[in-house]
């Protein structure tokens, strides 16, 4: 009776909205990793370096432009809905009028860019192409509401079906040899498909034309998203910046290089996403029924093997990254190795900077964290220009490491709030060979 009473329990569960809306984003994450991942490599290797390294320059522009269209205000407008609900269609309206002000503007302060940085009319016919995905930027709210409404798996199969469709209209290119003007039309023609199916069903059930604007809502917005503007863009910033420079100060092909191993890395950053996912809900246990003792010794914890799973990552790329390269990119991208022996150590500190975010949440001490973002993105700056015009992408990659590091683990040394978190993550090296902490 008691067996069957948990299962019966755990049907329950499973089938919750909650879980469910877990599940679905997850799948989501799983499914874009992968696909990614394989067919990237197999573009990558039909582009070649140069052409790669041009295509991803125009991506990181892109990338650096869709936050400042979302305006930062994602997460206040899912808990905004959630404890508001009958003021979603005034949210919504606000927020969708609100990002398409903002577009003209962006879209300017790109091409003013471009023109600035000397770049060429391919360039710029690039951008064009690829300008959808954030042109669109605004229709990501129905992506906000399935959220607020723990209906995500409704975002997942749109974007995922546009996504698939994106994937196999690459394959065909490639087999076709079609040039790289083709593959940035499939990725922008991907988002228009994956906006397409998102506003269909979100009109199967609700209607667009419901959503209104309020002006007293935009002083709301004001007010409480331009913290998040400043830091969505600092975050991106840095983890970007890097590929405009590498495109300025040592060309496209070095890019493609910095690029390729950039990619590969990826792989490895859902593991401690996904780890201290699972692991959260225990310290948060620990911290609500006040045993300090056990949630400083979760943390440590779980600083412990996050140090464990990337540097054994590290090492085991480090030792076989020739091998790695000639295998998935072929030996136009032989170059790479050398730059992947340098930025696969990043994930150390990124691992850990993830553990120590836990920590942060828990203890509500995320005002910290802008100031971690943008102590990185300035050390970053300085040593890419330092760095890249002598060592080219393997000059990025020593300053991704080192501003990584600077970002995740040194800058909690700088106050007495995240002084402890600091320590546990220097104490984890010391721990490595402990196998039952």
């Amino acid at each position: 009776m008691l067996f069957s009473a948990q299962l019966t329990r755990l049907k329950s569960d499973i089938r919750s909205p909650l879980v469910q809306n877990v599940f679905w984003l997850a799948f989501d994450k799983a499914l874009r990793i992968i696909i990614g991942l394989l067919v990237g490599i197999w573009v990558a290797r039909y582009l070649g370096p140069a052409q790669w390294g041009k295509l991803n320059y125009i991506l990181a522009i892109i990338g650096i432009l869709i936050p400042l269209c979302n305006l930062g205000m994602d997460g206040f407008l899912v808990k905004s809905i959630v404890q508001n609900p009958q003021a979603r269609n005034e949210l919504l309206g606000t927020a969708f009028v609100s990002r398409i002000a903002i577009l003209p503007i962006a879209f300017g302060a790109a091409s003013l860019f471009l023109f600035a940085s000397g770049a060429v009319f391919d360039d710029f016919l690039l951008f064009v192409l690829l300008s959808c995905n954030f042109l669109i930027a605004p229709f990501d709210l129905i992506d906000i509401e399935f959220q607020a409404r723990l209906q995500s798996r409704l975002t997942v199969i749109s974007k995922n079906t546009a996504y698939i469709i994106g994937a196999a209209g690459k394959i065909y290119l490639i087999t076709s040899h079609k040039p790289l003007f083709w593959f940035a039309a499939i990725m922008g023609l991907e988002t228009l498909l994956s906006y397409a199916f998102l506003v269909f069903i979100y009109q199967k059930r609700y209607n667009l034309r419901d959503w209104k604007f309020s002006s007293a809502i935009v002083n709301d917005f004001v007010r409480t998203c331009w913290p998040f503007v400043i830091s969505n863009v600092a975050i991106i910033l840095y983890m970007r910046v890097d590929q405009l420079m590498i495109e300025q100060l040592s060309g496209t092909r070095e890019l493609g290089l910095f690029s390729s191993v950039v990619r590969l890395s990826e792989l490895f950053l859902f593991i401690p996403v996904a780890v201290c996912s699972s692991y959260m809900p225990t310290l948060i246990n620990h911290q609500k029924e006040a045993n300090n003792a056990k949630f400083l010794s979760g943390i440590q914890t779980l600083m412990n093997w996050m140090t464990r799973i990337s540097l054994g990552s590290a090492i085991v790329v480090s030792l076989f990254a020739d091998q790695i390269i000639h295998l998935l990119f072929g030996p136009e991208f032989n170059g790479a190795s050398d730059v992947l022996i340098i930025y696969i150590w990043s994930i150390i500190p990124v691992y850990l900077g993830v553990a120590a975010s836990q920590y942060l949440i828990i203890e509500n001490l995320q005002k910290y964290s802008l100031f971690k973002t943008l102590s990185g993105l300035i050390m970053n700056i300085v040593l890419n220009l330092l760095l890249i015009p002598w060592y080219g992408a393997k000059g990025a990659a020593i300053a991704t490491v080192i501003s990584y590091s600077v970002s995740a683990i040194l800058s909690n040394a700088f106050f007495n709030a995240t002084r402890l978190v600091f320590r546990y993550q220097l104490d984890s090296f010391s721990m490595l060979f402990k196998v039952t902490k």
